[in-house]
This record gives structure tokens, sequence and C-alpha cells, in this order.
């Protein structure tokens, strides 16, 4: 006794019972086949237990094929089973039509056996392959949903690793401080960071990570995490980023690398050193528009190489004076024809830019 439990189902559906014999001798031995002898019959078969493919009359009293397969491309659930029209009418009209509709393909009766078997193998192994597509792509779509949720979270958790409530510290009118950060993607490798070092000194921090994504978003978090530990006890800016980079580069399989600007102000005196780890060249904004570029360099990237000694120098600001640092992600912004922004568009917005309020250089 064979087993037809992995047999292609057929529905064949033709008002003459003769039809239906042909199709059945033909195919019977290859497939489980089906029929019905009009439209609405065929539709509650179909209805109960999708066939894998259909071979569908066109002239049938009542319903005809044409409708019966608009019914079937018309619902989610029937609109992928291939439908193959038999006709003995004329073939230029009908196909026009019965393609406009959905059907896979024509055959003419009287049904020539061969054809019929070749046509319908084509046509299951063609919706085998679909299926399989359509089966590869929900398993992708779900794993895509599921990597979105955690960048979703990832960026979540990013977001709360920097500084995002201002006035930053209301009691402190000495100075005014803003932040802001746009990840290009869902997390990225760039942050910044502020923090008090004690009454009267602040560290201030942008770094920028080589690469996108989540493994330049974790190094950013390692990278900030170990800068706020050496600031903890350690006031030279050149200290602090000679310690961290010893200990980013002594465990870094990755080689990934970060650049970085970080400098230490006393708020009395307006006076701040600074360090910078191959990273853009902060600003000092004079009140008159006057622009100092703060282009020292005081070592390379940070994580790329242990044993590096960094130097650092020394600056100041005065009043009503802005310090403005930033990233790459400024300067590399493009317009819809490709252009960069630049350095020099930076420093005429930096020149002209109203500078009575910190936010209003990160809003603009």
């Amino acid at each position: 006794m064979s087993d037809d439990t992995n047999k292609p189902v057929i529905l064949a559906v033709d008002d003459t019972p003769e039809n239906l014999d042909v199709v059945k001798g033909i195919l019977a031995a290859t497939y489980i086949v089906k029929a019905a002898i009009n439209g609405p019959m065929a539709l509650k078969i179909v209805e109960k237990q999708p066939p894998d493919l259909i071979l569908l009359d066109i002239m049938m009293p009542g319903m005809s094929g044409y409708e019966v397969c608009e019914a079937l491309k018309s619902n989610p659930d029937t609109s992928n089973i291939p439908v193959i029209f038999l006709t003995a009418m004329d073939q230029t009209t009908d196909e026009s039509k019965g393609f406009d509709l959905g059907a896979a393909d024509y055959i003419t009766k009287p049904v020539n056996p061969p054809i019929l078997e070749s046509r319908v193998k084509t046509h299951l192994a063609l919706k085998h392959t679909m299926d399989e597509l359509h089966d590869a792509y929900a398993v992708i779509k779900k794993q895509k949903d599921r990597m979105q949720e955690e960048l979703n979270v990832g960026h979540t958790i990013q977001m709360s690793m920097v500084p995002r409530e201002f006035p930053a510290f209301p009691q402190r009118t000495e100075f005014d401080l803003h932040g802001l950060l746009k990840p290009a993607r869902e997390v990225g490798g760039d942050f910044y960071d502020f923090f008090m070092t004690g009454e009267d000194e602040i560290c201030l921090v942008v770094g920028d990570v080589s690469g996108k994504g989540v493994p330049a978003a974790l190094f950013m978090a390692v990278t900030q995490t170990m800068i706020k530990t050496a600031a903890s006890d350690d006031h030279s800016p050149a200290s602090i980023v000679t310690r961290v980079n010893d200990a980013l580069s002594s465990d870094n399989p990755a080689s990934m690398f970060v650049t970085l600007f970080l400098a230490i102000v006393d708020i009395r005196t307006g006076r701040f050193r600074y360090c910078n780890a191959g990273h853009n060249p902060p600003y000092v904004v004079r009140p008159d528009g006057e622009l100092t570029c703060l282009n020292q360099r005081h070592g390379v990237v940070m994580g790329a190489m242990p044993g590096l000694a960094y130097a650092e120098d020394e600056a100041s600001l005065a009043k009503e004076d802005s310090l403005f640092i930033f990233t790459d992600g400024v300067t590399e912004a493009m317009d819809q024809d490709g252009e960069l922004f630049g350095e020099p568009r930076l420093e005429e917005f930096l020149a002209k830019a109203d500078h009575s309020a910190a936010q209003t250089l990160t809003a603009a």
C-alpha cells in the first residue's frame, strides 16, 4: 500500500465529468487528485484544505473559471496557489484575461498528457521554491525584528549613559553647558560626558570610536567608564588619557580605537588643561565671533598601541567665551548632493552663531 501523505494535491475543476476522468487518469499515479464540477464546490474544497495546484476550466455554468480565479487571488490565504486554465477557446483573448487575473499558465483541450504532466511539475516546483523563499523571508524578518528590538534597547541604554538633563548643574551659575548626541544608527560610537572632579573643577570629554553599531557602542561604554574611573583620582588630562590608552590597548582583539578630546576646566579662573588624542580640534569662540582653533595634537588615537605617553596643553576661557567640542559627525554630514559640511562652514557658523546660551549651538 503506497503512502500518499507526501504527494502534492491537485484540484481539477470542470463541469464535464469526462474531462475530470482524463485529468485523473494522467496525474493520479503521481499526485492526489481532487475533483469539483463547479466553481462554488471548488472554493469550498479550497477553503477546507488548500491544494498545491488548481486545474481550472474556464467555461462553466453559474460561476466561470475567471470568477473562481479572481476569488482565489483576492484571498491572501489562497492567492499563492498556482492556477492553470484548461480551455478550448481562442487563446489570444483567454490568456490576456487569465494572466491579468493571476493565472500561472494555460493548457488547451483536449489535454496532451506529456504537456499536462510537464506543466504541473514545473509549476509545483515553482510553488515549492516560492514557499521556501516565503519561509526563509519569515525567518529573516523574525530575526531582523529581534535584532531591531535589541538595537532599540541598546540605543536606550547608550543614551542613558550620556548626560541629557540640562541645565546639568542648576546651582552653578558661573558657566552654561549643553551636549547633544544623535547616532546615525540606533547605536554608535560617538559620546560625550562631563562631571565634576572637584568643587570648582569640571572634566569635559568628547570621543568617537572607530566603526558603527553595537561593537562601537560597547567600546564607547568601556572607554567612558575607564575615563571616569581614572579621573576620580587623577586631575591631569595627559595622565588620564595615557592610563586609559594602556588599558584599552592591552585587551583589544578587534583592534578598535577611539579619538578623544579631554579637558579639565577650573571654573573659578576659566583656565583649562586639555589633551587631544587624534580628535577633531575644538574651537574657543569669543563674543565678537573670533575663533581660536585648539589644533594641538598630543598623541595618536587611543587603543591602538600601549605604552604611549600623551601630552597636554593649557588655554583659557574669558567671560562669555564658548568652548565648542565636536566629532566628525558634524563636519562629515552630507547634504542632498553628497557635499560635506566641512570645517569652513563650521567656522562660518560658529563665528555668526548666537552664543548667549550653549543650547543654541547644539540646536542650530
